[in-house]
């Protein structure tokens, strides 16, 4: 199990909007680069989740998870998970968004900031990433948000899906 335990997050609590573990991942339908619309629900009974809410994407903590997401996202495909990345692309945002190519998983438009409020990360703090664990169910299972530089680790990502398959192999 990895060292959190279930069900527990390593972000403040209290603050209207927050994503919890123990809650459904709400079904948020979001823009891909190509224009394609992506829904949470596509995933469901097939792949677990990894969800990044990147705000304006427009900072080194943002930037330092996607790269590290991209370094090893063949660990994530291998684990049979998807990786999204939610990206407010008004704005500063457009910018990463518009690079979507250079990364290996879906840069997702979040024009109106909807999904990023429900995250708990609405536009005047949105420069931090909130990284969230949705097992294939759509019930998240562990959420990171990080408050201090370098503190969502890629491999304590990892260690929720790989939890979330040994609890569950299908």
């Amino acid at each position: 199990m990895p060292e959190h335990g279930a069900g527990t997050n390593t972000r403040q609590h209290g603050r209207a909007g927050l994503l919890l573990a123990g809650e459904m991942m709400p079904d948020l339908a979001l823009v891909s680069a190509t224009g394609k619309l992506v829904r949470i629900s596509d995933y469901r009974g097939r792949r677990n989740l990894v969800v990044v809410f990147c705000g304006n994407g427009n900072s080194d903590a943002v930037r330092n998870c996607l790269e590290q997401i991209s370094r090893n996202h063949s660990e994530f495909e291998s684990e049979e998970a998807q990786v999204l990345a939610a990206v407010q692309s008004s704005g500063q945002g457009a910018e990463i968004f518009e690079r979507g190519g250079v990364y290996p998983f879906p840069l997702l438009s979040d024009e109106g900031g909807y999904a990023h409020e429900l995250a708990g990360a609405p536009a005047t703090d949105a420069n931090r990433p909130i990284v969230c664990v949705v097992d294939r169910f759509g019930e998240i299972r562990h959420v990171w948000h990080d408050e201090q530089p370098g503190c969502i680790g890629v491999d304590d990502v990892l260690e929720w899906v790989r939890y979330i398959n040994l609890e569950c192999p299908e």
